[in-house]
């Protein structure tokens, strides 16, 4: 028989198949509380492992990562990302890897931060402009201004004013996919004999209704915009050699992992360039725009942190925009980053599947089963970290950090799947921290409580960030 961990049976169960639709993350926590760092979930045919033990991540990301794949969350991501880094496996994911790294490596990252800061410095001025006290959403400016720091760093090109227009396709396509993920018939289908529902599954996704039409829709739009990106950047480079944008670099990329014995270098076909650009619409784009929305509210609660970061931005850069080389001495715009991060991590829950049978730690996972691993829970542990729900940039410090496991904080994952990006997101966070930190500060809303979560494939805040915005003055840039 099975040594399986403890978890919820009964009622119990029935309480956390509730849960995952109606507060995914409360309940994570409470079966963490309950059940202890590994509980196991068993829904008809179907075991799931919540993993809060960083010895036991490492296991599945590192020591043995090669027994599990993408869990079947991905799956339906695929349907909008297609074999892209987040969701391909085995030797394409391999491929598409070693094609894509050269081009966020260090010398196209110096003109990255350029743009970046350019980027940055216009949604300065723009916001200096704005009446004292008006109210924004945090959340759908740092979504507008990322997206388009993703357009001109990765696409090579401006939006033109679409920002909004291209984020609100990618927002239907991933609420799309998250209706699916959490459909009754997606339970259903975990029971004995639910396999048989699949079918009908697909069927009813196939129907014209007003959500897949709008599902559809978005896909198209967003695939024109790519691809039609794609075709004028082969026109323009005769042939594709060259560029300093993700999309030129994988245009010029060939494979050359196997040397000389390769006849034909083969390069990536518009299919596969189309699937890394749209990766990296959502991966650098979404993700880092809900962390920088948190950043800038928990920046509000502690207004002396706030303060710290402009100070430093001062004295690293004077009246300039930041450029590659200032990034280092950007350590508290670094810190308070990676501390938002922590708080709020803006992928939540990570999940992989079983190929075969594994044991972990000291509980047998058969194969097929599903293992779930949650930043938010690892990072806000009390016997990792020091006063876990204090907001404390500082912990970041070498000193601090020297001790804790490498496997306590994966906000951009870990292992061999490790986001490819996390360089690109932490500067672009650096380069906007400090150039919006000289002109406006965000001030919390007098009638508004603390925010609620929207948690989805990114963990947003309920209802947007409504701030206030108060110009800085000279006094204020002064002190």
């Amino acid at each position: 028989m099975a040594d399986l961990p403890p978890g919820p049976r009964g009622l119990d169960l029935l309480r956390t198949i509730a849960g995952r639709r109606t507060d995914p993350v409360r309940l994570l926590v409470d079966l963490r509380e309950r059940y202890g760092d590994i509980v196991h979930v068993r829904v008809g045919d179907t075991s799931q492992f919540l993993l809060a033990n960083p010895d036991d991540v490492k296991h599945v990301f590192v020591d043995n990562h090669r027994n599990y794949t993408k869990g079947p969350g991905y799956q339906l991501l695929a349907s909008l990302l297609g074999e892209g880094l987040v969701t391909a496996e085995g030797e394409t994911w391999k491929r598409h890897r070693r094609m894509v790294q050269p081009s966020l490596q260090r010398d196209r990252m110096h003109a990255f931060v350029g743009l970046m800061a350019t980027a940055a410095a216009e949604e300065s001025q723009r916001l200096s402009a704005l009446a004292e006290g008006e109210t924004v959403d945090v959340f759908a400016l740092m979504m507008t201004l990322t997206l388009r720091i993703v357009a001109r760093t990765l696409l090579g090109t401006d939006l033109g004013g679409r920002e909004a227009e291209l984020h609100g396709a990618m927002t239907e396509v991933l609420d799309h996919i998250e209706r699916l993920s959490t459909s009754p018939l997606r339970f259903l289908e975990l029971l004995p004999g639910g396999s048989r529902l699949r079918g009908i599954r697909r069927r009813l996704s196939s129907l014209p209704t007003a959500r897949h039409r709008a599902f559809r829709e978005a896909i198209d739009m967003l695939d024109r915009t790519i691809f039609e990106v794609i075709a004028r950047r082969r026109r323009e480079s005769d042939g594709g050699q060259g560029g300093n944008d993700l999309v030129g670099s994988l245009l010029a990329a060939r494979d050359e992992s196997m040397g000389e014995a390769r006849a034909v270098s083969r390069p990536l076909s518009d299919r596969e360039i189309r699937d890394e650009v749209m990766t990296m619409f959502i991966a650098g784009h979404e993700t880092t725009a809900t962390a920088l929305t948190w950043c800038f509210y928990l920046l509000a609660v502690h207004p002396e942190a706030r303060e710290r970061l402009r100070r430093e931005a001062t004295e690293v850069l004077g009246t300039r925009v930041p450029g590659f080389e200032d990034l280092p001495r950007l350590i508290v715009a670094q810190r308070t980053f990676e501390e938002a991060m922590r708080l709020y991590p803006p992928v939540w829950r990570i999940s992989r599947f079983a190929i075969g049978a594994d044991r972990i730690g000291r509980y047998d996972v058969r194969a097929g089963s599903v293992v779930v691993v949650s930043p938010y829970l690892l990072h806000r542990d009390a016997t990792l970290w020091e006063n876990p729900e204090q907001f404390d940039p500082d912990r970041f410090a070498p000193e601090r950090s020297r001790a804790r496991s490498r496997l306590a904080f994966i906000p951009f994952g870990a292992g061999q799947r490790m986001c490819i990006g996390a360089a690109f997101a932490t500067a672009e966070a650096q380069v906007i921290l400090s150039t919006l930190c000289h002109t406006v500060a965000f001030e919390l809303l007098p009638d508004r409580g603390p925010p609620a979560f929207e948690p989805r494939v990114t963990l947003r805040p309920a209802g947007g960030m409504p701030m206030r915005v108060r110009r800085l003055t000279s006094a204020d840039r002064a002190r």
